[in-house]
């Protein structure tokens, strides 16, 4: 079976059953609105993927701080989670990185960012506060489920 388009209003298309890639690329789309009224826009040079970021398992995203060569900035979210939200919350945290620049790590500008968008300190975690939490059940919601099964530790 073929599976059905979904267009977003910015043009974006995604199957109805994305593959990783495309539901954490649905999901941030689907966050532009959330940035964009807390007076922040995601950058849209962004590759989003999933992958090993180290042995230890409580990274649970990275972004990474120079562009590639093309001027894309890259986010890779780790392979031992698959809670949605948690998967959504961290790509929150590392989309602030992305909109910022790269020598801005967890200090004044990104803690501003991340208190803005509902994340909740410690700033190196990815916690949301309840209003962004809810709205991330609502996107997860919206997508579907997460398209991967956490690798076993």
């Amino acid at each position: 079976m073929i599976p059905q388009t979904v267009v977003l209003t910015d043009g974006f298309h995604t199957p109805r059953t994305p593959y990783r890639e495309q539901w954490l690329t649905h999901v941030a789309v689907l966050l532009r609105a959330w940035f964009s009224q807390r007076g922040y826009e995601i950058p849209l040079r962004i590759r989003l993927g999933v992958g090993a970021l180290s042995n230890a398992r409580r990274t649970l995203g990275v972004c990474h701080a120079y562009p590639d060569r093309d001027g894309f900035r890259h986010i890779t979210i780790s392979p031992f989670i698959d809670d949605p939200v948690l998967v959504s919350a961290t790509l929150v945290h590392e989309l602030i990185h992305a909109l910022l620049p790269a020598d801005e790590i967890h200090g004044r500008r990104f803690t501003a960012a991340a208190q803005a968008l509902g994340l909740e300190a410690p700033w190196t975690g990815v916690t949301p506060g309840v209003e962004l939490a809810e709205n991330l059940r609502r996107i997860v919601r919206q997508v579907g489920p997460y398209p991967h099964r956490a690798l076993a530790a």
